[in-house]
């Protein structure tokens, strides 16, 4: 696939992802085969993957400063708590939106609501920090301030907030730049 085909489907649901990835390319086998090769071969992939540097200290001034973190993520709830804990940030985050725990994916704005109304946050107060377009929209759509770590110039029409490491985030939380979480 292309960059284009790889920036679309980083957000949605797998299923969506799998459904489109077998008409574009008409791949062989049935849906529930391509899905289970699929979800094999990311919980592969994702096990191996270390955080992204600044997430630990991120998560932690996060956690110090009282303010709820919640993980919205298009993979399934279950392989994103188990990785977590794998390396040693569950007890970090309060929730785990996953793309199966909603109807509508990114860039739909249901699992940022879903998000909010779980950590009992309000939308201005609280901040996203994404690492895709469809994901910064839905987080917008949501009505959230949003991050968009090395992102592409395209976030200034999103109403996104480019960055390129997660230590900027952890300005805004220290109270330098925008608003950061806060319960009802």
């Amino acid at each position: 696939g292309s960059d284009d085909e790889f920036e679309r489907f980083n957000g949605p649901p797998l299923t969506i992802v799998v459904t489109e990835l077998q008409r574009v390319h008409s791949l062989p086998g049935s849906y529930d085969q391509l899905l289970r090769t699929y979800l094999s071969m990311v919980e592969d992939a994702y096990l191996d993957l270390p955080p992204n540097p600044g997430a630990i200290e991120l998560l932690r001034l996060a956690h110090d400063l009282g303010i709820p973190v919640g993980v919205v993520t298009s993979n399934g709830s279950n392989l994103t708590r188990t990785w977590l804990g794998s390396v040693g940030l569950d007890s970090l985050v309060d929730i785990i939106i996953g793309g199966d725990n909603v109807k509508r994916g990114k860039p739909d704005p249901e699992p940022y609501l879903k998000a909010l109304d779980q950590t009992g946050c309000i939308a201005l107060k609280s901040l996203a920090v994404e690492d895709s377009i469809a994901g910064a929209r839905s987080a917008v759509a949501a009505g959230i301030p949003t991050l968009l770590l090395n992102g592409s110039p395209l976030a200034i029409t999103l109403e996104a907030t480019v960055i390129d490491h997660l230590d900027r985030v952890a300005e805004v939380l220290a109270g330098r730049n925008i608003i950061t979480g806060e319960r009802r």
